[in-house]
């Protein structure tokens, strides 16, 4: 089987959560904690994709809204999204998702590159570190997008967000 739940050797475990209906993943090992009720503070002049800060026991932590960064439109209003504390590039981030559901194993040799989209073969991609078929209750699969966060944002945007929160 190229997923299965718990822990094996040589498989990849990656944390899964939703975003507008689609299922993603990201490396476990980036993972540092998940917050659910964590009071968001807005910063002014701050891009669509980093809607603000958080204090997460003194230390200020930008929140980087993937709905916004992936041009997916607004949250349902009944939506209660959970943000997930990760380490991009040395630096503590929090990324906004709809919801988080569990944490896989993923045979390595499971996981697909994405494919070539649009004219020069790099629309939507550069976030995207490959794809792999979970399969669904009803017998069908589903597609899980393993997500890139060294590539979610340049070095720019990053050196930006630090200087809002310093």
């Amino acid at each position: 089987m190229a997923i299965t739940e718990g822990s094996s050797q040589g498989l990849h475990q990656v944390l899964c959560f939703a975003l507008a209906g689609e299922a993603y993943a990201l490396p476990i090992l980036k993972v540092r904690e998940i917050q659910a009720q964590a009071t968001l503070t807005r910063i002014p002049k701050a891009p669509p994709y980093m809607p603000g800060v958080i204090n997460l026991r003194g230390a200020i932590v930008p929140i980087l809204e993937l709905r916004h960064r992936f041009n997916l439109g607004e949250a349902p209003e009944d939506t209660r999204p959970v943000i997930v504390i990760v380490e991009v590039q040395g630096r503590t981030l929090g990324i906004r998702v709809d919801s988080v559901s569990d944490v896989l194993d993923l045979d390595p040799a499971a996981i697909r590159q994405a494919p070539e989209l649009g004219a020069q073969g790099a629309l939507g991609r550069e976030f995207i570190a490959g794809l792999a078929s979970l399969p669904g209750a009803d017998g069908t699969e589903a597609m899980l997008i393993l997500l890139d966060l060294d590539r979610l944002l340049s070095d720019h945007e990053l050196l930006a967000l630090e200087s809002a929160v310093v």
